[in-house]
This record gives structure tokens, sequence and C-alpha cells, in this order.
């Protein structure tokens, strides 16, 4: 089993992995190099969305699509970020 300390980094490393991985693939789709800011919070939000969409599906014994639960957890974060 990996020590206390090595854990926390591997997550980190496995993050930024991903929204690196996310923020290629949307800089991809949209090519004007100054959103590139812009995309990389865009993949932030996205991986911090997704933990709590699945988060709460399962406290819902997983009833109904993983999809309507993102929707939601989108939309309180669209309606959030409006205010």
């Amino acid at each position: 089993m990996p020590s206390t300390e090595t854990l926390p980094a591997r997550k980190h490393s496995n993050y930024e992995r991903q929204e690196r991985i996310i923020t290629e693939a949307l800089a991809e789709r949209w090519l004007d190099p100054e959103r590139q800011q812009a995309l990389r919070l865009v993949a932030m939000v996205g991986l911090g969305t997704l933990p709590l969409a699945i988060e709460i599906w399962s406290s819902l014994e997983r009833r109904g699509p993983l999809a309507d639960h993102l929707d939601e957890a989108f939309a309180a974060v669209r309606s959030e970020w409006i205010r």
C-alpha cells in the first residue's frame, strides 16, 4: 500500500493530467489561443463537478441516469456563476 505522503501526490498528479487532457481537447475544438486560460478553467470546473454529481447519484442509490445529475450540477454552477 502506498505511503500516506505518496497518495496525495499521486492524486494531484492524476488530477493535473486529467485537467491537461481536457484542456487540450477543448483547445482542439476552440482554436483561439487567447481562450486557453478560459478553457483550462472550464476543465477545472468540469473535473470538480463530476465527483459531486457522482456523490449525489450514489446517495440516491444510483437512481436515474448519472447524466441527469451532471446536468443539474452544471446548472447549479452556471446559476452561481452569473449571480
